[in-house]
């Protein structure tokens, strides 16, 4: 009989580049609070409004799971890629850039040595998130340049600068990295981009899929993400200097066909590197405007699948992914599996490259001696985000905070322009009947 070999798409996991490896197992007898459905048959029929009350829930669960994995990775020291990609979750979960555990972490990543292409690529894209980070435009310069070295002669990307062959892994990160560079005023030459979509458009199969390397391997789904999604960086980029050649949208196409023949990858924990791919799915359908591969709902499918196999203390484990040896007691996952959990819950990838979070205030910063300019700011926040905060405004009607109803109120009049009877100084059992009609309108108007 032969051995079981770790599949491939392990092997090419985030920061594996750093030489870390996960724990065998978890420590101390953490269970998960469900078991993982094995394909997402069902997810795209759940209420959309009680499928976004579970994620509003699990990502309150993470928080403290979060913020723990956030300060443990500070203390480890110089571990650039780790720290960046959980600095960029809590980014995107609404931290608060006042919290010391996220000033400390910001701090240490701006000080920390960045070696390759995923240290630099990620650290690139959490200053592109964070305006205050520190010393921004000379480090992300710096770092650009760095991450240019990090490519072969054909232009895609290598685990660093020394000799070797590119992947496909890296080198999506590569181009995110000079994606968030551009976005922050660096020029990155036109040929950068032509020549990194010639070589990864050549390397899609005949099925239009994608394999980790060069040589005609068979295609998967995470791979295949992360070509779709360099395609459309490269079109982005080559559009916005003048004109983007027409082949990429027939690429782009052949990609989606891809998954929508193979769509029951998505919502699968057995997925190879399940975590990794679906956050990869999230960046490429927000790329490329796609709400349903086929007729699944990708992210409902993928959301359920996080929500049931969220551990008890919040985090997240997996089963198909390389972790970062960061492995936490009390259910708190770990590191790698909850970034990439709590990034694609968010869903806050920007199609057009900018400021994730820019000193707003969220719910989970509202307490019961909040100021009101503080609930005016959080439903400011809200309000600007536009139809696709209404989940979260709809979560927090229910909330047994008052501030947080009273933000969930302002946001909720300004975007569906009526406030359904609703008032926040209400207990929320006696404001059923509002929140149902909130409810109903948003599965009519979403």
């Amino acid at each position: 009989m032969r051995p079981m070999l770790l599949p491939r798409a392990t092997l090419h996991m985030l920061l594996a580049a750093l030489g870390v490896l996960a724990a065998a197992s978890a420590q101390g007898g953490d269970k998960p609070k469900r078991v993982a459905a094995p394909a997402a048959a069902g997810a795209a029929a759940q209420d959309p409004a009680k499928l976004a009350e579970r994620v509003a829930q699990a990502l309150d669960d993470a928080r403290p799971a979060l913020l723990a994995h956030l300060q443990e990775t500070t203390n480890r020291r110089n571990c650039a890629g780790e720290l960046a990609l959980i600095l960029l979750a809590a980014t995107h979960d609404g931290v608060d850039p006042k919290d010391k555990r996220f000033v400390a972490a910001v701090e240490e990543l701006a000080a920390a040595q960045a070696l390759g292409t995923y240290d630099l690529a990620l650290r690139l894209m959490v200053m592109e998130a964070l305006p205050d980070f520190p010393d921004r435009k000379k480090l992300a310069a710096a770092d650009a340049r760095a991450l240019l070295l990090c490519r072969d002669a054909p232009g895609a990307f290598r685990y660093n600068a020394r000799p070797g062959r590119w992947d496909l892994s890296n080198t999506q990160y590569g181009a995110l990295g000079l994606r968030a560079a551009a976005a922050l005023g660096i020029a990155i030459e036109r040929g950068v981009w032509s020549k990194l979509a010639d070589v990864i458009g050549d390397e899609q199969d005949s099925y239009g899929g994608w394999d980790y390397d060069q040589g005609g391997g068979a295609a998967y789904a995470s791979m295949t993400a992360a070509g779709i999604a360099v395609m459309a960086i490269c079109q982005q980029q080559l559009a916005a200097g003048g004109e983007a050649p027409k082949w990429i949208d027939q690429k782009l196409a052949r990609g989606w066909q891809w998954f929508a023949r193979n769509a029951k990858v998505i919502g699968s924990s057995n997925e190879r590197s399940s975590f990794y791919f679906h956050y990869g799915l999230e960046r490429a359908a927000i790329l490329c405007d796609v709400q349903k591969v086929g007729e699944l709902d990708w992210y409902a499918a993928g959301a359920t699948m996080l929500c049931e196999s969220q551990d008890d203390g919040g985090g997240w484990r997996s089963i198909s992914d390389l972790g970062s040896g960061i492995t936490l007691t009390k259910g708190r996952g770990d590191m790698v599996p909850t970034a990439f959990a709590i990034l694609f819950l968010r869903r806050k990838f920007q199609k057009v490259a900018g400021p994730i979070t820019p000193r707003v205030v969220v719910f989970a910063n509202l307490g019961p001696q909040s100021k009101p300019e503080d609930v005016e700011a959080c439903a400011k926040g809200l309000i600007a985000r536009g139809k696709s905060a209404l989940p979260e405004v709809l979560h927090a009607l229910r909330s047994e905070v008052g501030t947080q109803r009273q933000a969930a109120a302002l946001a909720l009049r300004a975007l569906a322009g009526q406030d359904f009877g609703f008032d926040p100084a209400r207990d929320p059992l006696q404001s059923r009947d509002a929140i149902h009609a909130a409810e109903l309108w948003y599965l009519r108007n979403r």
